[in-house]
């Protein structure tokens, strides 16, 4: 048995001596034993061809280290490379679902929003539902809704700003009360 020989028993008698601890690095670089467990397999392939460039007095654990850490890159980038088909649709259809879902769930807090302000409409008095129409139905200046209604200017921004504060109160109270 040559010196190269001795060398290459040396170097793979230390490296398997690592071996958990080397586990215990791909698993924590992978989240998976099974997969830590290859890696490192690949990895001890490697120190089998090239113990030559072990230097003796260095450590042994991180050039081991080293090399896993390359392997588990590989083993990375092989498993995003062959993701199957069934993998990615399943991701699109969570994405969708997930999507859908928060679409439902706006326009149910849409809908919910209208209805508590279709009831709180409701409890204004005629007259004071006939400022607000005339302000936010057909778009009229506080000049006009007073000529229109027999009102001063303050008096139709007084009725519009306490009436906008009243449904307002009355709309998130309804919804809160119906949570």
């Amino acid at each position: 048995m040559d010196s190269s020989d001795d060398k290459r028993d040396l170097v793979l008698k230390a490296a398997l001596e690592c071996r958990t601890e080397l586990v215990a690095y791909a698993r924590s670089l992978l989240g998976n034993y099974a997969a830590a467990d290859d890696v490192v397999q690949e990895a001890m392939l490697v120190v089998v061809k090239k113990y030559g460039q072990f230097q003796e007095g260095t450590s042994i654990l991180a050039w081991c280290r080293s090399i896993v850490r390359i392997e588990v890159l590989r083993a990375k980038q092989r498993h995003q490379r062959e993701r199957t088909l069934a993998e990615r649709l399943l991701d699109d259809a969570i994405d969708s679902a997930f999507d859908q879902f928060q679409a439902a769930r706006r326009h149910d807090e849409t809908e919910s929003w209208r209805d508590a302000l279709r009831r709180c409409l409701d409890r204004v008095p005629a007259r004071s539902q006939g400022v607000l129409r005339a302000r936010f139905a057909c778009d009229l200046s506080y000049q006009q809704i007073g000529d229109r209604l027999g009102m001063t200017i303050e008096a139709v921004r007084k009725a519009l700003f306490r009436l906008k504060k009243q449904v307002r109160s009355c709309v998130e109270t309804s919804l809160r009360d119906a949570q």
